[in-house]
């Protein structure tokens, strides 16, 4: 079975591949999902049912196949942050280098 999960840093779908098939139609579990964004539904980032154990990542692409789960913050299908990482990196440095800047020009005069 192929499960599909939407990673946001590439915006790209992550490909899964994991044991057993298809469950067909009441088969499959309920998700608990959260309350509804706006009103008009819930993202499926969050929607999604959970990666089954074993499942093992086969690629990625720009469209979902097989079943959609959902990317957890920890264990299979998870992704870093890096944009947000490399953001807080650049912030600090950006910071850093204002306060010597300031330093220098406090004790210069």
């Amino acid at each position: 079975m192929i499960y599909s999960c939407f990673q946001q840093t590439p915006g790209m779908y992550a490909y899964f591949e994991g044991p057993g098939d298809l469950p067909i139609n009441a088969d499959l579990p309920i998700p608990k999902l959260p309350a509804p964004v706006g009103g008009i539904g819930v993202p499926s980032i969050v929607a999604g049912r959970p990666l089954p154990a074993g499942s093992k990542y086969v690629g990625s692409g720009w469209h979902a196949r097989g079943m959609l789960v959902k990317c957890g913050s920890s264990g299979l299908g998870a992704t870093p942050d890096l944009a947000g990482a490399v953001l807080g990196f650049v912030i600090a440095g950006g910071l850093a280098a204002g306060a010597i800047y300031w330093l220098r020009r406090r004790n210069a005069a």
